[in-house]
């Protein structure tokens, strides 16, 4: 796998603006001043970070930013890193359909990551926001090595992320999270940021939580972009049911800020951001179909055990069946024999001495 991709004349790669960020980014103490100073190299790409900074994503006030140190101190860090790779990656993309969804359930995941990163663990939530952003990048780098094998994989468009990650499995020996950790890492991304990358479709951590964040962010993004978003978001609740820290914010709330902010980032990347949607009666139809499969799966689970118990009955009578005389009712002689048996051994286990009763009733029968 690693030999293909490297041989791969078309695999993504990130001009040398970016590359620079990236290795201030690794250093021990990065400056807003550093990362300033290297994004002003490409002017398009320092008016996109202002403009990004000035957006009602990131502004809360009416100042606006007018260089590219002020916007990378709005933005902090994480945020800055996050759209130089994006916005790098998205001048080198070949427009199509698959490419554009992708993107763009990156956008809406890392929106929920960072809007659970606030609620679960806030210190993380810069980290997290990059890291659910560039969760699919592996993705680019597959479609380049294995167009073949993965064009008919990558137009399903029905396949949620877990889905696809066990297709990957089968056809290239690992899934999308795992390749685009190891571009990351190539590329030179911090540490941190390549594991966050490969976690991302992992099964949820619950003691990490800046990962369960990401995690979590994945199938919203899917149940977003469904064709049907309702019966989608019954597998999301199901899910956020099993987290205990769940009661800490709203899923309604989380979609609304999904669906207030989408707008203006999808713009900022130069996405067409898919159409709005009523999400109070989107969970409230989500919910009704939770209570109805839940129903359903109980009436299930009660013929299962009804079904159980009268197989243990009937099994029950087939081995009294078994051990009596139909005629008498008397244990029969292979019972007889069975409990010898099992005596026997006991005694010798136990060195106890065994005695045997007989008795004869003449005319019995009779």
């Amino acid at each position: 796998m690693v030999a293909d991709l490297l041989q791969c004349p078309t695999l993504p790669t990130l001009p040398s603006v970016a590359i620079n960020v990236l290795k201030i980014a690794r250093t021990e103490q990065p400056s807003v001043t550093d990362f300033a100073n290297a994004i002003e190299r490409d002017p398009a790409l320092t008016m996109r970070i202002i403009t990004l900074a000035n957006s009602a994503f990131f502004s809360h006030t009416h100042t606006k930013v007018h260089s590219c140190q002020e916007a990378t101190a709005r933005l902090g860090l994480d945020a800055t890193l996050a759209a130089v790779m994006s916005f790098s990656l998205l001048q080198n993309k070949g427009i199509d359909a698959h490419y554009q969804r992708i993107w763009m359930r990156s956008i809406i995941a890392s929106l929920a990551a960072r809007y659970l990163a606030i609620h679960l663990c806030p210190d993380m939530a810069g980290p997290v926001f990059t890291a659910a952003l560039l969760q699919d990048i592996g993705i680019m780098a597959l479609r380049a090595t294995y167009p073949k094998e993965s064009t008919d994989l990558y137009l399903e468009a029905a396949l949620s992320h877990r889905q696809l990650s066990e297709s990957e499995q089968r056809l290239f020996g690992c899934d999308h999270s795992q390749v685009g950790a190891w571009l990351a890492a190539k590329w030179g991304v911090p540490t941190p940021l390549a594991q966050r990358i490969c976690d991302s479709h992992g099964e949820y951590n619950m003691a990490a939580t800046d990962i369960l964040c990401i995690q979590l962010s994945g199938p919203i993004a899917d149940a977003w972009l469904s064709s049907h978003p309702a019966q989608s978001l019954v597998a999301v609740i199901r899910e956020f049911q099993t987290y205990e820290g769940a009661h800490s914010f709203s899923l309604g709330q989380l979609l609304e800020n999904i669906q207030q902010q989408l707008p203006a980032l999808a713009d900022m990347l130069q996405m067409a951001a898919p159409p709005l949607q009523d999400n109070e009666s989107l969970l409230a139809e989500a919910q009704q179909l939770l209570f109805r499969q839940t129903l359903q799966l109980n009436a299930r689970l009660d013929a299962q055990h009804a079904e159980l118990v009268s197989l243990r009955q009937r099994q029950d009578e087939l081995e009294e069946r078994s051990r009596t005389d139909a005629l008498t009712g008397l244990a029969n002689r292979a019972w007889l024999e069975e409990k010898l048996h099992k005596r026997f051994v006991l005694c010798q286990e136990q060195s106890r001495i065994m005695s045997v009763v007989f008795i004869d009733l003449d005319h019995f029968k009779s």
